[in-house]
């Protein structure tokens, strides 16, 4: 029964990957998806026929040049909804832990301290539900698993990949909505923990000067 399990949380978290590669690219190839995920070409068609039939994906075929047919994958208007329904799932999770605080955890605390406690509580909660279903045998491979795991919490990651190794860059990061709060909130700290325990390999925030106006937070990995 654990083995049935297992797979199961492998297949979907490959298919979460697609899912969220196609968010940030459209028209992507199954070759562009072997790419970023490290998977057999079959397994990736196996992974988009069944998001096809589940109406997530929509494929057109790319005309031009010569040889095999090429096609090109995108979200379709389904596909795309799922991600706003990962946001209401986080704001749910911080509801829950808000009403589990007793009053020995919020007597004589301020609200930045408050608040860090709960990021710590969802951090340490993520890392035990997920960190068992993170997929791959190299850092890359964990990093991009770990990234589709977390983008069906409304954590919206990409990996890239550069000439000074992996990086994890951050959109809608939650302490760009505290900065006030400044060190004593420490959610980044909170998410680099999860992030290591998921990835299973060194996490080390980026200074705000090497991210691009995109990103509000970003890792180097490994």
């Amino acid at each position: 029964m654990l083995d049935v399990m297992a797979m199961a949380g492998r297949l979907e978290s490959s298919r979460e990957a697609i899912l969220n590669i196609l968010r940030h690219s459209d028209g992507v190839s199954v070759e562009d998806l072997v790419h970023a995920l490290g998977l057999a070409g079959a397994t990736v068609r196996r992974h988009l026929d069944v998001l096809m039939r589940d109406g997530y994906v929509s494929v057109v075929q790319v005309r031009g040049g010569i040889g095999r047919p090429k096609y090109a994958f995108s979200l379709t208007e389904a596909g795309a909804e799922l991600f706003s329904h990962h946001y209401v799932r986080l704001t749910r999770r911080l509801v829950d832990e808000i009403v589990a605080l007793d009053s020995d955890e919020t007597a004589g605390r301020s609200g930045s301290e408050l608040a860090g406690l709960l990021f710590h509580k969802i951090a340490e909660r993520l890392a035990h539900e997920y960190a068992p279903r993170v997929e791959g045998d190299t850092v890359e491979q964990r990093l991009r698993s770990t990234a589709a795991l977390l983008a069906t919490d409304g954590f919206d990651y990409e990996v890239e990949s550069t000439s000074d190794g992996l990086r994890l860059l951050g959109r809608g990061c939650p302490c760009a909505r505290f900065e006030t709060m400044g060190a004593a909130l420490g959610a980044c700290a909170h998410d680099r923990r999860l992030l290591e325990a998921m990835v299973r390999a060194p996490i080390t925030p980026l200074p705000a000067s090497d991210l691009r106006n995109e990103f509000a937070c970003g890792y180097q990995v490994g």
